[in-house]
């Protein structure tokens, strides 16, 4: 069906006075109002449409009827549909149907048709428009809230008027979304150079404290791919979840890269080989110095020189056509460097630093995997978690600054919406059009505008 909207507008313009500002302004006032007018217009012509065609079948075959008066059958227990398709009009229903949409509220007068075969009675136009018995707002809504949550709080949300709906309403829309349907697609290890994983706090419900788990893959590209994300989940689970998403269940090449992190050390062990981030390694050290009492002014030199054992630069470039020797500098550095560690180590036990001692210990055997991999496959993998690091700034903002009181859903759905849509555009923009049905079936443009 085609069909044509015809709008009159007046204006007042006061000549030789009126700035730009100000037309633009008044525009921005009446285009919720217009756009709420054509749309009731536009949903009325088709109710009129819908309602001829279904009471007319002698004049409009049953091709001119597809998709069109399905309804539940009358008196029917286990609510089949009724075969029939014919009706007969019966009024309108005394209250209009009220739904919330993007441009604010708008009422429809509902029309009531009897079925003919079955004596049931219902709606066309709800029944054409997949409308719900019980729905009263369009996804469009549903999709401005999200992404509104996504760049403010609950409450920031409600105060500044700018989507006018409840707290609770938008808990709902948050708490329901089936967003985690994206993080849980099969992913291939073969497009990714690296895995990272990490927590943060959250704060939830009465003040308890509560723990943010999400876990990315770093593409070849060096881009962020979000795998997942988990409130309140002990890694054993996140990593069999994680697992269960990827297709090849052999070791690769690639590292799985962690701050080091309790419950960390082993993470796709059978998939990925654990490097911990070399900028949390003198960090760390600084740490577990401390706690043998050391202070950070005699501490400094020995962390300065951790930062200079692992700060081993790979060189650019095709890993083929580098000379002999550029390799074997590399290797050199790196061997070097691993005795040096392991030499500090030794320092460090006799002097009785116990816990600086066994945390360089540890970090020795995996700071190193980015080199060993280079020097085995030629690939070059990340070798810090900035990239991790740069996506729980993203989620702390939103979690931790300006939120409160989040349920472990709500935070693992708000927390999922923001790594896709800053991440996974693409995905993200998919999911609203599959959600939102968009399919071509409706076209508008503007034909032409003109001042009388």
């Amino acid at each position: 069906m085609k069909g044509r909207v015809i709008i009159t507008l007046d204006f007042d313009l006061a000549i030789g006075k009126v700035n730009l500002n100000e037309i633009v302004y008044q525009l921005k006032e009446i285009r919720n109002p217009l756009m709420l007018t054509i749309l009731r217009k536009i949903l009325e012509t088709y109710d009129d449409l819908i309602s001829e065609r279904l009471s007319q079948t002698k004049i409009y075959p049953s091709k001119y009827r597809g998709g069109l008066g399905r309804h539940i059958r009358k008196g029917d227990p286990k609510e089949h549909f009724c075969r029939g398709r014919k009706i007969r009009k019966r009024g309108y229903r005394m209250e209009p149907r009220q739904f919330s949409t993007v441009f604010g509220e708008v009422k429809i007068p509902i029309r009531v048709a009897e079925c003919v075969k079955c004596g049931g009675r219902y709606s066309p136009l709800l029944s054409a428009l997949k409308i719900g018995r019980y729905a009263r707002r369009e996804v469009n809504f549903e999709h401005e809230v999200i992404e509104s949550v996504i760049d403010t709080n609950y409450r920031r949300l409600i105060d500044g008027r700018s989507i006018d709906i409840s707290l609770g309403g938008i808990h709902n829309i948050v708490v329901g979304s089936d967003i985690d349907t994206l993080l849980q697609e099969p992913v291939s290890v073969e497009g990714f150079s690296a895995f990272m994983a990490d927590g943060t706090g959250v704060k939830q419900y009465k003040g308890r404290k509560g723990e943010l788990r999400a876990v990315i893959g770093i593409t070849k590209s060096g881009r962020l791919e979000p795998l997942g994300c988990f409130t309140n989940t002990p890694w054993t689970e996140v990593e069999q979840t994680i697992k269960e998403r990827i297709k090849e269940k052999e070791q690769y090449n690639i590292p799985f890269v962690y701050d080091g992190e309790p419950g960390l050390d082993d993470f796709l062990a059978n998939i990925a080989e654990s490097q911990r981030c070399t900028w949390h390694g003198p960090r760390g050290l600084y740490h577990a110095l401390w706690e043998d009492g050391i202070k950070k002014k005699e501490s400094q030199p020995e962390t300065d020189t951790i930062k200079q054992l692992i700060g081993i630069e790979l060189p650019e470039g095709d890993y083929e056509i580098l000379k002999e020797e550029d390799r074997e500098q590399v290797k050199t550095r790196y061997e070097k460097s691993k005795a040096e560690i392991k030499e500090l180590v030794q320092t460090f036990y006799n002097k009785g630093y116990r816990h600086g001692a066994s945390y360089l210990e540890k970090l020795s055997d995996r700071i190193f995997t980015n080199v060993e991999l280079w020097l085995k496959t030629g690939v070059i993998a990340p070798k810090t978690t900035s990239l991790l690091e740069r996506l729980f700034r993203e989620l702390g903002r939103r979690l931790k600054k300006i939120a409160w009181g989040w349920s472990d859903m709500g935070a693992t759905n708000i927390s999922k919406m923001i790594m896709i849509r800053q991440y996974s555009r693409e995905k993200w923009e998919q999911y609203w059009r599959n959600k939102l049905g968009i399919k071509g079936y409706f076209n508008i443009h503007i034909e032409s505008v003109e001042i009388s």
